[in-house]
């Protein structure tokens, strides 16, 4: 008999780069109209710092149910909405492995 293959039943979050520049520019732009270039640095443009960081991870938890380890809890994999998106992606697909 074959072993099983377990699959994992959790969902992995389809993460939203526009839905995080909304975010960004709601909470870290003076005019949270304003367009946010998904490859922007935005720690270099100096919308976002290292509280930032905290506060974008801390939102998707709550949005996405997306925690991230403490090792990707650093500016360069949340320097951007795309590094954003992509951490969180990854992270969420750890979660998922069984």
């Amino acid at each position: 008999m074959p072993p099983e293959h377990r699959t994992s039943t959790t969902e992995v979050p389809v993460v939203s780069e526009e839905e995080i520049a909304r975010f960004v520019a709601e909470h870290f732009l003076d005019d949270d109209d304003e367009d946010v270039d998904a490859e922007e640095d935005l720690l270099a443009r100096g919308a976002m710092d290292s509280l930032g960081v905290l506060h974008v991870a801390a939102w998707l938890e709550k949005r996405y149910a997306i925690t991230l380890p403490d090792d990707e809890l650093t500016i360069r994999n949340l320097h951007s909405v795309r590094t954003i998106r992509e951490t969180a992606e990854r992270a969420a697909a750890r979660a998922g492995e069984p």
